[in-house]
């Protein structure tokens, strides 16, 4: 027999906060089919429909605005009596969401220092670009965001802790010169950019003073030096994403006179939002990363 338990709520609330199956299933670590099914058997269950399906997103119906404003308080009084029963049994979960420079580049760091002090703790990763790491953290799917993007958000706070750089890069092989005067000279030459909703992409396009239009979109920072590496193309990336190749002669720097590129990755939370105890500990682990 069917009973709408914990996990279809969470699904349910998870779909209806990021108004895409897709999405919902990717941050919850499932198949779209499994989320999909899910939401199905809760609409069986009661007898209605939840959500009205458009072409570009979803919406609640009446029925699943009421579901929403239970299926939240139910979730939420779940999750602190787990964090009870956790705090009894000396073990901990922490769900860590963050964009995809900082996931594949600082977070390993991070985290092997991290474990080595808290070994008792299970962690989960979601790694996606930066808006995807605010509307999980907004969604509550996760209570702790890292994203590279300024990110602006009244229902937010945000804690920097950590300086980046952003670099122009090319191949070995290119035949750029490695100093450029002027950022006009840039329009030489093809570029490969991020995707749109990346930190990485906006932080360039906000801090370049002409309009670059990319002749390719690549949403990994890792395969996109790989793709400059063995080509003509040109790319910013973030300094950790391409250090390793530049010290190893694969990649060269090109630096441009009237462009340097800095920013600060972040820590975001859901403002007021209650931290479990290991959330808690690793937020004041992360502010304190540059003092160890």
């Amino acid at each position: 027999m069917e009973v709408l338990d914990y996990h279809k709520l969470r699904i349910f609330k998870a779909v209806a906060d990021l108004k895409s199956f897709s999405k919902a299933a990717q941050m919850l670590f499932l198949s779209q089919p499994t989320v999909t099914l899910q939401i199905k058997k809760i609409e069986n269950y009661l007898g209605m429909t939840l959500f009205r399906r458009h072409k570009s997103n979803l919406e609640l119906t009446e029925e699943g605005k009421i579901l929403y404003q239970f299926a939240s308080k139910i979730i939420e009084d779940y999750m602190n009596m787990e964090e009870n029963l956790k705090n009894v049994r000396k073990t901990s979960i922490l769900y860590i969401g963050c964009s995809s420079t900082i996931g594949d580049y600082l977070l390993p760091k991070i985290i092997t220092k991290f474990i080595s002090e808290n070994p008792e703790v299970n962690i989960k990763i979601f790694i996606g670009n930066s808006k995807e790491v605010e509307d999980g953290v907004l969604s509550k799917i996760f209570n702790i965001g890292l994203v590279e993007d300024n990110i602006i958000s009244n229902k937010l706070d945000v804690y920097e802790f950590y300086e980046d750089e952003i670099i122009l890069i090319a191949s070995k092989n290119n035949s750029i010169s490695e100093y450029l005067k002027t950022q006009n000279e840039l329009k030489n030459y093809k570029f490969i950019f991020r995707e749109f909703g990346s930190g990485t992409r906006n932080i360039v396009e906000q801090s370049l003073k002409i309009k670059i239009s990319p002749s390719m979109e690549v949403s990994s920072s890792k395969a996109i030096a790989k793709i400059v590496q063995n080509s003509d193309y040109l790319a910013f990336v973030s300094k950790l994403v391409a250090e390793d190749l530049i010290n190893d002669g694969h990649l060269k720097k090109i630096e441009v006179d009237d462009l340097k590129i800095t920013r600060k990755f972040s820590i975001i939370t859901q403002k007021n939002i209650r931290l479990s105890s290991v959330e808690n500990r690793f937020y004041i682990f992360l502010k304190n990363i540059n003092k160890r």
